[in-house]
């Protein structure tokens, strides 16, 4: 009898798993087909750089969602900041003579740690004057992209900081069992299988993703600390994965001061010699559909901290 029920209760399990796998293809399936759809007029605009109008500019870029180093890693199809995107506009604003400074709106919980490094290291290049708004967040990978601004403006209440690094490893060996996959492992290299999910982690294993880990951390704070003109004892003291208010941020020299958008276009224009009005001109990042998946997964992601995987079985080292 109790047999009989283990295996209607294993039965359950499976026909929910597969309904549920069932209904993550369809649902995957249509986001796809509209962002595809939709997606390809935005790409024809967003691709578009901005023309010169003969005025002092302000080159307008923004940094919203998930920080990836590919579009196709973003979730469903959804817009993902990627190095080439960011890079594009930067060559843009630089090469454009009536671009006197540059205003980078940030929105983001972070993402790849290889790619807000590729970014913060091209933005360092950037010899116009930038400046940093800060909306809601501006954590983790997306802060790490700031420090390389002239001066970074956020709301009393932004979130900022979140300096650490994560990465996730899941173990499903058990749920494995439960439904009866076994998974046959052909490898050469002692650590080709490092993080595969049908089975733990030796203790060797662990150290030596903690190692990369720690060594990731290391080049944030050290990278924070020259870029705000801090002591590197100070930043690995804050250096919690925490995130602050605004009017914490500045109290701790991560961020200049509080102030609004306004305040920072006024900001850019100040430090770009722009008198008067500024103009501000740049490309259209979004269509409607990019912000609404990038919105409800970078809250997911930042909620959660679901990471996106590799080609492999393991998970990035991520900034969230």
């Amino acid at each position: 009898m109790e047999e009989k029920v283990r295996k209607m209760s294993a039965g359950k399990i499976t026909g929910f798993v597969f309904l549920g796998l069932f209904i993550l293809f369809i649902f995957s399936g249509g986001c796809f087909a509209a962002g595809f759809f939709t997606g390809g007029v935005a790409a024809g605009l967003a691709g578009s750089p901005a023309i010169a109008t003969g005025v002092d500019s302000i080159y307008l870029i923004r940094l919203e969602g998930v920080i990836s180093g590919s579009q196709s890693d973003s979730f469903f199809g959804g817009a993902a900041v990627t190095p080439e995107y960011m890079i594009e506009q930067f060559r843009e604003a630089e090469e454009n003579p009536d671009v006197k400074a540059i205003l980078i709106r940030v929105n983001s919980g972070g993402g790849s740690a290889a790619a807000s490094q590729e970014i913060f290291e091209e933005l360092k290049k950037i010899k116009k004057p930038v400046v940093v708004s800060v909306g809601d967040i501006c954590a983790s990978g997306a802060y790490y992209i700031s420090c390389a601004a002239d001066e970074i403006i956020v709301n009393r209440s932004s979130s900022v900081g979140s300096i650490g690094v994560i990465m996730q490893i899941p173990n499903l060996e058990e749920l494995y069992n439960k439904l009866g996959i076994k998974y046959t492992t052909i490898k050469q290299g002692i650590y080709k299988d490092a993080g595969s999910s049908d089975r733990e982690l030796t203790v060797e294993e662990e150290e030596l993703f903690r190692t990369q880990t720690f060594k990731i951390y290391d080049q944030f704070i050290k990278d924070v600390a020259a870029s705000r003109n801090l002591s590197e004892d100070k930043v690995r003291e804050i250096a919690t994965g925490w995130v602050y208010l605004g009017t914490e941020a500045e109290e701790l020299g991560l961020v200049d001061r509080i102030g609004t958008y306004r305040d920072a276009e006024l900001a850019a224009a100040s430090l770009g010699g722009i008198k008067g009005e500024p103009s501000i001109i740049g490309r259209t990042q979004y269509n409607f559909l990019d912000m609404l998946l990038n919105y409800s997964m970078n809250y997911i992601f930042n909620r959660f901290t679901l990471n996106p995987g590799t080609s492999g079985t393991i998970s990035n080292h991520n900034f969230y």
